[in-house]
């Protein structure tokens, strides 16, 4: 939606991804009667016509938009439309100046929109938490006593990688982990570390994105001091707290987007924003691992469903979260069933449908239901971290960033505070 929005689907034209059919919407009449913006919508849409995609351009402030979603649902190569994932970009000044339109076409698609709404919902419920957080750790990297370092990617080739989160089936799969521990490069979510640690089981990486206080619980244990975190600035404060290494991924927030342009232009050093559309460990580990060459990638701990009558395997920090309202009528395991249940919904079925788009695992192998198979010696694979160290260049550009209006993220007051403490 909105003019700015050619500029995307120009991008979009060049490199196709699954959606199949472009939907352009220009509300205003002064801009759409406009000679040369005919001549430009004619132009794109002979582009995607030669591409085998579809390009719709709808005009006016109250289009059809019934009639349109049966047009799509009737294109020969949309046979499977109520199936589709429906993406929405709107050019931030039509944001701003149009709200209402903005939701007009908001409020027809929610139906087909409703993985995108889950991403909003999370947002607006994290976005100041994040900003704060980033804030706190990126100071606290000046003081503290701790490695970090900047992901860059993973190299290597013919790596057997085994992702271990939380689920209760990890107890199932114990056994077998620890018997082929020797031939997987075990990267371990930050839940399941008190269930793994106890039994013997040391990943060689621990993953932690979440920023939320509760991560906390799931590090109150004897940690090894040598095992590196991939996380983010944004993740959790109380584990760049802990000496453990820190490897810190570009997520493509936007502070992340401000610091990777300091390193780009002042220093050329390349900085790679990893996409997680799944949102999940999971989604994240699959995306910096997918550089190694003939990567095989296992996982086990993993379903988003509650299993057994429990929401997670032992051991993990919601027990000692929810341990003092457990008694005798309220056991921990009915506090925590709430945490999933029987059937995947929102962003655990979103996450379900990112590992398993039209029903295939799409390269990810289940450790349970591998069968007997001779993996290769770790000392056989070839795997190494791409990473480089130092700070970034001086905070003062995000003093521009605090300049703006960013009441949506984080109060304009604490930004500042933050931002007078850093640069002192």
């Amino acid at each position: 939606m909105g003019i700015g929005a050619l500029h995307i689907i120009r991008t979009y034209l060049e490199t196709p991804n699954e959606h199949q059919t472009i939907v352009f919407w220009e509300a205003h009449k002064e801009i759409y009667e406009l000679e040369e913006f005919q001549t430009e919508i004619q132009t794109l849409r002979n582009e995607a016509k030669s591409k085998g995609l579809v390009l719709f351009f709808i005009t006016g402030k109250s289009p059809n938009w019934s009639d349109l979603k049966d047009k799509i649902k009737n294109l020969p190569h949309n046979a499977r439309s109520s199936q589709s994932k429906w993406s929405l970009y709107i050019t931030p000044s039509y944001e701003r100046m149009f709200p209402d339109l903005t939701k007009n076409c908001q409020t027809n698609f929610q139906k087909e929109l409703s993985i995108n709404e889950i991403n909003q919902n999370t947002i607006q419920h994290f976005s100041k938490l994040w900003t704060h957080n980033y804030l706190k750790n990126r100071i606290g990297l000046f003081s503290n006593k701790t490695s970090f370092q900047w992901f860059q990617s993973f190299a290597g080739k013919k790596t057997s990688v085994l992702f271990v989160g939380a689920s209760p089936g990890l107890e199932l799969d114990l056994p077998r982990i620890q018997k082929e521990r020797d031939h997987f490069l075990i990267f371990a979510s930050d839940t399941a570390l008190g269930y793994l640690l106890p039994n013997g089981v040391i990943p060689d990486y621990i993953v932690s994105f979440d920023s939320g206080r509760g991560t906390t619980y799931h590090f109150l244990l004897d940690l090894p001091k040598h095992i590196p975190i991939i996380t983010w600035l944004g993740g959790a404060a109380y584990i760049f707290e802990l000496t453990n290494p820190k490897i810190l991924v570009n997520t493509g927030h936007p502070l992340d987007q401000i610091i990777e342009h300091l390193f780009s232009e002042s220093l050329g050093k390349t900085w790679p924003h990893y996409s997680n559309p799944s949102l999940n460990l999971l989604g994240m580990v699959s995306s910096i691992t997918e550089s190694i060459e003939n990567r095989e990638f296992f996982i086990s701990g993993v379903s988003y469903l509650a299993e057994r009558g429990k929401s997670h395997c032992k051991g993990t920090g919601y027990e000692r979260y929810y341990l003092p309202e457990t008694n005798r009528f309220r056991s921990l395991e009915l506090i925590t069933k709430r945490l999933y249940s029987g059937e995947r919904k929102g962003k655990n079925q979103k996450a379900w449908e990112q590992m398993n788009p039209n029903g295939s695992l799409s390269g990810i192998q289940f450790l349970s239901e591998t069968k007997e198979i001779s993996f290769r010696s770790k000392k056989d694979q070839e795997h190494s971290l791409e990473t480089f160290q130092g700070f970034p260049p001086s905070l003062a550009e995000l003093a521009k960033w605090a300049d703006q209006d960013h009441s949506g993220i984080i109060h304009r007051k604490t930004l500042n505070t933050w931002l007078r403490f850093s640069l002192s």
